[in-house]
């Protein structure tokens, strides 16, 4: 059916399980669980899938995760650059309130692309 969004593929990482949505020419990565030392890297590699996929727009679907350490936060700046270097396709939906203030807590300099 037109307009609706498929599932390109589910992975879980340890603490942490991403799907990828596909909706029109958008993708949304969604992520689940803790975002940690052990699942930042598979995280990464599928936000970088996703910005080399010529997708139109890109969010990054934080509202599930419940934790995040410092090797997470380092994947979600480095999202933000790789995104920013190529045309600001990225949004981040953070979600959680406690989420959301450390990452503008912890970014203040280079703010993340984050909705509303």
């Amino acid at each position: 059916m037109a307009g609706m969004a498929t599932s390109i593929s589910v992975r879980k990482h340890g603490g942490l399980t991403i799907r990828i949505d596909q909706h029109g020419d958008s993708l949304v990565v969604r992520a689940a669980g803790e975002l940690d030392i052990a699942s930042a890297p598979a995280l990464e590699d599928s936000l970088r899938h996703a910005l080399e996929s010529g997708a139109s727009s890109l969010v990054l679907d934080l509202t599930g995760v419940t934790f995040i350490d410092p090797t997470g936060l380092r994947v979600l700046l480095w999202g933000a650059a790789h995104s920013h270097a190529e045309g600001d396709r990225l949004r981040i939906d953070c979600g959680s309130v406690p989420v959301r203030r450390l990452l503008e807590l912890t970014h203040k300099e280079q703010p993340l692309p984050l909705t509303a």
